[in-house]
């Protein structure tokens, strides 16, 4: 128990009056406006792990992955229910697994404040990443309408800048919170169509907006981290 209560309060410490006012703002903002809109209970829980492992996340605490375990499952079952199933291979094939795996290499990578050390990939790395990117998106799209996929453009887009993403993630590179912002907007279009066209998923539809917006503020942050080291 004395573990435990030690690593509760190692993943609490360290976080600034503004990170903890956003953190309050995403969570009221995805439970209010789901309840208004009526969504349910399973969206309600997806967007919520969802928004908290972004945060947690994005303040290099390893207690993220408690966060991404339930928000793999969660958002696979509700893609599922609107056909989404590059959504569901990617969530419940790989990111359950990877939270596992970024769970124990990021536990040899932390500092005095029990963050992780964050790195970032040279000039030759990026390009790898980028040309490897552009040819599995090319190759699932067509997989994805072969199988009937609801959106395989851009399934197909979100599920292969998201194992490329979840990669960097484990490897510390500030390159993920580029890779995850766009993600993050072929997300929204994504929801925002099934939104429009059939009502429901607000919540999913809400973590994905707060998801841009912390990929856009950690790449920042990141960034000047990086280059301070």
């Amino acid at each position: 128990m004395r573990n435990i209560s030690n690593f509760i309060q190692q993943e609490l410490h360290g976080w600034k009056k503004w990170e903890i006012a956003w953190m309050i703002f995403c969570t009221a903002a995805i439970i209010i406006l789901s309840l208004i809109l009526q969504d349910n209970w399973l969206g309600i829980l997806s967007a919520l792990t969802g928004t908290w492992y972004a945060l947690w996340a994005g303040k290099g605490k390893v207690s993220c992955y408690f966060f991404g375990m339930i928000n793999s499952f969660s958002y696979g079952l509700i893609s599922y229910q609107y056909q989404l199933f590059g959504e569901v291979m990617l969530n419940w094939g790989y990111y359950f697994p990877m939270m596992f795996v970024g769970l124990f290499f990021w536990r040899k990578h932390l500092n005095k404040k029990q963050e992780i050390f964050k790195t970032k990939l040279n000039w030759q790395g990026r390009l790898i990443l980028a040309a490897a990117s552009a040819a599995g998106i090319i190759l699932y799209a067509l997989l994805l309408k072969f199988i009937g996929g609801r959106t395989p453009g851009l399934d197909s887009l979100s599920t292969v800048l998201s194992i490329a993403a979840m990669i960097m993630t484990v490897k510390r590179c500030v390159e993920q919170w580029f890779l995850w912002t766009v993600v993050n907007i072929a997300s929204i279009i994504m929801w925002l169509r099934i939104y429009l066209t059939e009502g429901g998923a607000v919540a999913s539809l809400l973590m994905w907006c707060i998801a841009l917006a912390n990929g856009i503020i950690f790449y920042i942050q990141w960034s000047k981290e990086v280059e301070n080291d």
